[in-house]
């Protein structure tokens, strides 16, 4: 049987933090181990249950959640952080995503784009939606505030047609299909791009295909 996806929220409006609690209730492969107001109350509980994804507001007493972010960053790379936030503009996003931030939605999203972003974040490492994708990824890349660095080793071309699946959002299921191959060798192939790339996660190997010319965003 699979491991449920573990989880843990930050959130200083209980009402929100409550509504969070009860509808991913209802998802069997997701288990919310806790639930905190504040940044403090948070890293107390990291410590006791390393949990998979945190899902974090950015506005909470005591360590609000920039400090919290760059804390878990820091100390706890494993545990990948969506920000949730009411605050969805183009200075956030990117603040949170160049501080270690795996994915970023507005807190009047519905709680279906909520769970999607728990697995994409899971599988790729990353969630995007067309904002982060397209718009601010451009702003990143011409900022350079995100610098991966490359690897000399040549890629092939299956893993030049993967990047751009993964580009494009692509889960393993949908490239296996598309490519007639097992998910498993996918799997294999995006370990050897993440290495070829000294890539982290899909965000680093999206900039890697923009700026090397595998990849164009549109508009």
């Amino acid at each position: 049987m699979k491991r449920p996806i573990t989880v843990g929220i930050a959130e200083d409006h209980e009402l929100v933090r409550q509504g969070f609690v009860s509808l991913l209730g209802y998802e069997e492969d997701i288990k919310v181990v806790f639930d905190v107001g504040d940044g403090v109350q948070l890293l107390k509980q990291i410590k006791k249950h390393r949990v998979d994804i945190v899902l974090l507001d950015l506005e909470m007493p005591i360590l609000n959640g920039h400090q919290a972010l760059k804390i878990l960053t820091e100390r706890y790379s494993d545990i990948r952080v969506i920000i949730i936030s009411m605050h969805y503009t183009d200075h956030f996003i990117t603040d949170c995503i160049t501080n270690g931030a795996r994915g970023f939605l507005a807190k009047n999203c519905d709680i279906e784009r909520v769970v999607d972003a728990m697995f994409a974040v899971q599988e790729q490492g990353y969630y995007f939606d067309d904002k982060i994708s397209r718009a601010l990824l451009q702003k990143l890349i011409e900022k350079e505030t995100i610098q991966p660095t490359f690897s000399p080793d040549p890629l092939t071309s299956r893993e030049v047609q993967i990047i751009q699946m993964m580009c494009e959002e692509k889960m393993n299921k949908e490239i296996s299909e598309l490519l007639c191959i097992s998910t498993r060798t996918v799997e294999a192939h995006r370990k050897s791009i993440a290495e070829k790339t000294n890539s982290k996660n899909i965000a680093g190997v999206v900039i890697y295909a923009i700026k090397n010319g595998l990849y164009k965003l549109e508009g």
